[in-house]
């Protein structure tokens, strides 16, 4: 088994595209190393901020291959986003053979499987993974919690790591950190890092560390050291306020060219922000520090 993920900010990185919508390689070698430039642990690729569901199960295998020739001293997750059980285990295969350090697994996100359902589904994932899992909760998106029902079950399952809470609820956090030391937390919220640190967890895997890494880094770093963070985090929150004013990740996408990165779209159906939008995301980021 490899090293577990180390704590502090995971990347949910997106997947830069070109006009014609393939993958775009070098942006994305590139992003990889102003991450780890910027105070990033790792990257999740191919996740929900990666337009994941968008990509082919090649591509997706893709993507975790440039993801870890790219790597540096990142640790690389493989997002499985899916609701096929074969292209599950097919991309836990694929991401073991390209070197990735863990895998980050949604719940099936069509059909309403209940608990039965995924409990079968998670236990065939984690019996045929070699990678360490993480149980990934976005219920906005899959319809499925990741309840403390499900955990109980998968608890002792030697490949099970850990979860990423990205409900935003408070309470579903604290359900979550009752787990603690046994499961590693991560937020995707942002905006309840430093409370997901207070209460044991790891940290983050967040979208917003696209474009706000060096800040959110900097807190865990604050918090490790016994500093007082509450600043850094209303900075945090700050930021997420204006950028989650705009659709995900487009949103992302635009920001990254007001750091200096060259445009990148997104796949259909979604679609890049507007003219408009773009004026008003540009004014606000830019007084944003």
């Amino acid at each position: 088994m490899k090293e577990p993920i180390r704590p502090g900010v995971h990347v949910a990185a997106i997947t830069p595209f070109t006009a014609e919508g393939s993958i775009d390689a070098p942006y994305f070698a590139r992003l990889l190393a102003y991450f780890e430039a910027n105070g990033a642990q790792g990257v999740v690729v191919a996740g929900s901020t990666g337009e994941g569901p968008s990509l082919s199960a090649p591509e997706k295998s893709q993507l975790y291959e440039l993801a870890v020739q790219a790597k540096g001293n990142l640790q690389i997750t493989a997002g499985v986003l899916v609701c096929s059980l074969d292209e599950a285990l097919y991309l836990a295969r694929q991401a073991y053979k390209v070197g990735c350090d863990a895998l980050m697994v949604a719940p099936p996100f069509y059909y309403s499987a209940g608990l039965h359902g995924l409990i079968n589904f998670y236990k065939a994932v984690l019996d045929g993974s070699r990678l360490p899992v993480i149980l990934y909760n976005i219920p906005q998106r899959t319809r499925h919690k990741i309840t403390p029902e499900l955990i109980n079950v998968l608890l002792e399952h030697p490949n099970l790591l850990g979860v990423k809470d990205s409900s935003g609820s408070v309470r579903s956090l604290n359900q979550f950190v009752k787990y603690i030391p046994r499961l590693r937390v991560w937020v995707g919220e942002e905006k309840l890092l430093l409370k997901c640190l207070q209460r044991g967890g790891a940290g983050s895997i967040s979208g917003l560390a696209n474009v706000y890494l060096a800040r959110m880094a900097r807190l865990c770093e604050a918090f490790r050291r016994g500093e007082a963070c509450d600043g850094l985090q209303s900075l945090i929150d700050t930021a997420a306020d204006i950028i989650d004013a705009f659709p995900a990740p487009a949103n992302f996408k635009f920001a990254l060219t007001l750091a200096g990165f060259p445009e990148t779209h997104v796949r259909p159906p979604l679609v890049n922000l507007s003219s408009a939008q773009q004026a008003v995301l540009k004014e606000r980021w830019i007084e944003l520090d």
